[in-house]
């Protein structure tokens, strides 16, 4: 099926030289992707002239459409309106619009206007302005070879507000009557890469457009199909198939898809049983607490939680038997349960988790190295235990814990 070939090119020293992540461009990707292009190529350049120009030859003699952010400002390193008026042979203009946008609000906020100022609200002469709602810099369009060439401020915030009140429409008129996109990302807890791709080997088997993508975003992975139509109707009914044939293979490792994060269907699923969450945290130290309240509304299930770290904390605060320490330490089965217990009965909830563990690099024994955690969910006539081993450096422990223990959670609030 026929697409459009896109490119994306952010412009600027800062991210060539590492200091900036370029988040830019894989947003812009992704608003192309879900507009029907193809986005074969992204390319970032430094802010000499020659570069943004040779970049800019490049890419309208390989692409349909264009898409670029920075080098729209005030400074003498933002470059990127004159090369783009040498490139179609007219003069840099000051927008009127912008212009009396910026002298307003310097004079109510009574700052004074220099030249390089002014600098920031040219466009190329005749080149169709793209209104900037969230600051000074206006974006614009010009055509060049056989391209379509889109620019906008390097700032996010600016360079999204543009895309997707300007640049988007015109793009999607462009597009025409060419392929509708849909897409789905699954996203699945405690299974490993090659695992997912060997549940979902021939998925896509008979469905003529459509592409299956995989990646990692640690703890979790991430799977994503897209499917090509003519009618966007027809490409959602095919995705809806795959959908099913997805959650088949997956089980209760896929917990959620698009932008959902664990934390949310966890707590939604709480929300709908009319459910109530204690935690007891010692070697995430209040890490799955932070997830459970980054989602609005937690305070509706979320009761309370405890980091107790020594083990004197453990007993006093939820009642972890000094025998049992004794007997079994403090990173073990027996402890985790009763830490889970403990919060479940102080902080009267219905469901309790619990994670206590070595997240090293040291503390660790031959028995119990550097990278081993006791997790446990205590809820309404059920308790459970996993232990995990994640050899390697402290954050990634914490950070696969604190998943492992929502994920077993939302497990057993599937089956409750």
């Amino acid at each position: 099926m026929q697409k459009l070939d896109a490119e994306v090119l952010t412009i600027g020293d800062e991210l060539n030289r590492g200091e900036i992540v370029d988040t830019n461009s894989s947003w812009l990707a992704e608003r192309l992707t879900e507009l029907g292009l193809h986005v074969r190529w992204r390319s970032s350049v430094t802010d000499d002239e020659p570069d943004i120009a040779q970049a800019l030859e490049q890419a309208a003699g390989r692409a349909r459409v264009v898409v670029c952010s920075g080098g729209l400002g005030p400074t003498d390193d933002d470059r990127t309106v004159d090369v783009v008026a040498r490139l179609v042979g007219v003069e840099p203009a000051a927008d009127p619009d912008h212009e009396a946008f910026m002298r307003a609000r310097f004079a109510e906020r009574k700052f004074a206007i220099t030249p390089n100022n002014l600098r920031q609200v040219r466009v190329p002469r005749g080149a169709d302005v793209l209104k900037n709602r969230k600051g000074l810099a206006p974006g614009f369009r010009v055509a060049h070879r056989s391209a379509e060439l889109y620019f906008m401020p390097g700032v996010p915030r600016e360079m999204k507000s543009i895309f997707t009140d300007e640049a988007a429409p015109r793009i999607a008129r462009l597009a025409g009557d060419g392929p509708k996109l849909a897409r789905r990302t699954w996203r699945v807890a405690g299974m490993g890469e090659s695992h997912v791709d060997h549940a979902l080997a021939g998925l896509l088997d008979g469905i003529a457009d459509a592409t299956l993508h995989f990646r990692i975003a640690f703890p979790e992975n991430l799977v994503t199909v897209i499917v090509r139509r003519a009618d966007e109707r027809e490409a959602r009914e095919v995705l809806e198939r795959v959908d099913a044939d997805v959650r088949a293979r997956l089980g209760d490792h896929l917990y959620g898809v698009d932008d959902q994060s664990l934390a949310q269907v966890v707590g939604a699923k709480l929300r709908a049983k009319g459910a109530t969450l204690a935690l007891a945290e010692s070697c995430t130290g209040g890490l799955v607490g932070q997830l459970i309240t980054s989602v609005p509304g937690s305070s509706d299930y979320f009761r309370g939680g405890a980091v107790v770290y020594a083990n004197d904390v453990k007993s006093a605060l939820l009642g972890v038997r000094d025998e049992t320490l004794r007997a079994h330490g403090a990173v073990s089965r027996e402890t985790a349960i009763e830490l889970a217990e403990g919060a479940r009965r102080v902080f009267a909830a219905d469901w309790g988790v619990a994670l206590t563990g070595i997240a090293g690099p040291g503390g660790g024994t031959p028995e119990k190295p550097a990278g081993t955690v006791d997790l446990a969910v205590c809820g309404p006539n059920t308790v459970e235990h996993r232990r995990l081993f994640w050899p390697g450096e402290r954050d990634p422990v914490r950070q696969i814990a604190a998943s492992a223990a929502l994920h077993l959670l939302y497990k057993l609030l599937n089956r409750a």
